[in-house]
């Protein structure tokens, strides 16, 4: 769900304007398609198991998968561009007490604004269709 003042999807960041406003060569107000102006100072990403989510400031714990933000201190990203400039993409699977549900070889799509749970069975996302072998 995306409230009105959203310029862009908070879960894929594609523009509400459609491709006139992103791939006509106008720009959001941050220069920047992910996130957006929708990140406030004191929001945080997601460091754990490659998760990047997006949360609130206001969050203790991703609304994603449940990471405590206190454990990611040490690796949490400030800014989208921090985010951006040290999240390298990794098909690693969380370890089994981070998701009670995960198996072995399950991963995690790293591509950008997906971050979908993948069954080791899977080849290519299930939402987004990005090959797991592509990173």
């Amino acid at each position: 769900m995306n409230f009105q003042r959203r310029e862009s999807c908070q879960r894929c960041g594609e523009s509400k304007y459609g491709d006139y406003y992103y791939g006509g060569g106008m720009r959001s107000s941050s220069g920047s398609s992910f996130g957006g102006s929708d990140v406030r100072p004191g929001d945080w990403y997601c460091a754990a198991n490659n998760c990047g989510t997006h949360n609130f400031a206001s969050r203790s714990s991703c609304f994603k998968c449940g990471a405590f933000k206190d454990d990611l201190l040490s690796s949490s990203f400030n800014t989208t561009s921090d985010f951006l400039l040290r999240s390298r993409p990794s098909f690693t699977s969380p370890p089994s007490s981070t998701r009670p549900s995960w198996k072995s070889g399950d991963w995690i799509c790293n591509r950008l604004g997906c971050n979908e749970h993948n069954f080791a069975s899977r080849m290519e996302c299930f939402k987004c269709s990005a090959p797991r072998d592509t990173y």
